[in-house]
C-alpha cells in the first residue's frame, strides 16, 4: 500500500479550515527548512583575496605579489607550528587565519599608492611611487615566507644617549614611501625606553622627539628601517 505525505493526510482533514490551514502551512515551511541545504559559512578570507586581487588589477602581473598570495590565502609550509598552533586534525591542508586589520589597513594603502601612481603624468613620478608599493609587497612576502602567513611584527625602540639608555622619548613612524605621498604618522602609545608596537612587515621611517620645556623640543633625526623577516626587529636611536 502507497504511503501518503504527511502533508495530504493535514490538507484532507482541514481543508475548508482556515486554523488548520494556516498550521498546514507553517508545517510544510518547517519542513521544507530542514530539508534545504545549510548556506556555506562566510570566507574569512574573503576581504583579503579582495584586496590582493585589487593589487594584481593595478600592478599587473607581478611574481612578488603572486608568492604574497599564495602564502596569505594557503600558507606556507610549517605555518600552524610557527603561529604556535596544535597540528591540524583534518588531512587536507587548511587556511590560515586571515591577517590582523592593520595587516589589511597597509594593503588598502598600497592600493590607494597604485591607484595614486596609476593617475600621475610623469612617468618617473609614478615609477617612484610604484617602486615604493613593489617594496612594500616584498618585504611583506619575505616575511609571509619566513613565518608561513600574514602577521604584526614586535617593534622595541630604545632612545641611547651615548650608550645609556634614557626614557621619556615619544617615538612616531611611518610608511617609507615616495615624497609624492604623505602618509599619516602615527605615536606609539608608550615611551621610550623601550617603547613599544606591533607593526605590520614593510619599510618605515621611525624618530623620537622629547620635550624639555614649553620651548624647547630636542628631535632625533628619522631612520629607515625594514620591519619584517625576523621574530622581533630591536631599533636604537642615538640621541646627539
Amino acid at each position: 500500500m502507497p504511503r501518503s505525505s504527511p502533508f495530504a493526510v493535514v490538507d484532507s482533514f482541514c481543508l475548508k479550515t482556515p486554523v488548520c490551514a494556516f498550521f498546514s502551512a507553517v508545517l510544510c515551511a518547517l519542513f521544507l527548512t530542514r530539508i534545504s541545504p545549510a548556506a556555506p559559512p562566510p570566507d574569512p578570507l574573503a576581504p583579503t583575496r579582495a584586496k590582493l586581487q585589487a593589487l594584481a588589477t593595478c600592478l599587473g602581473p607581478n611574481p612578488l605579489l603572486d608568492d604574497l598570495s599564495k602564502g596569505l590565502l594557503a600558507g606556507w609550509p610549517g605555518w600552524r607550528a610557527k603561529a604556535h598552533m596544535p597540528p591540524s586534525l583534518n588531512n587536507s591542508p587548511s587556511p590560515p587565519p586571515p591577517p590582523p586589520p592593520e595587516y589589511l589597513d597597509s594593503l588598502d594603502r598600497d592600493i590607494e599608492a597604485c591607484t595614486f601612481a596609476s593617475r600621475l603624468n610623469d612617468e618617473n613620478q609614478r615609477r617612484m611611487v610604484l617602486d615604493a608599493v613593489i617594496r612594500d609587497i616584498e618585504t611583506k612576502s619575505n616575511d609571509c615566507h619566513r613565518f608561513g602567513m600574514g602577521r604584526k611584527v614586535p617593534v622595541s625602540v630604545r632612545t641611547l644617549r651615548g650608550t645609556v639608555a634614557e626614557n621619556g622619548w615619544q617615538v612616531f613612524y611611518k610608511w617609507s614611501c615616495s615624497s609624492l605621498l604623505q602618509p599619516d604618522e602615527v605615536r606609539v602609545p608608550n615611551l621610550t625606553s623601550p617603547a613599544t608596537v606591533e607593526l605590520p612587515p614593510g619599510v618605515y621611517s621611525i624618530r623620537a622627539e622629547k620635550r624639555k620645556s614649553s620651548l624647547q623640543l630636542e628631535k632625533v633625526a628619522a631612520v629607515t628601517v625594514v620591519v619584517g623577516s625576523l621574530p622581533s626587529v630591536p631599533i636604537e636611536l642615538a640621541v646627539e
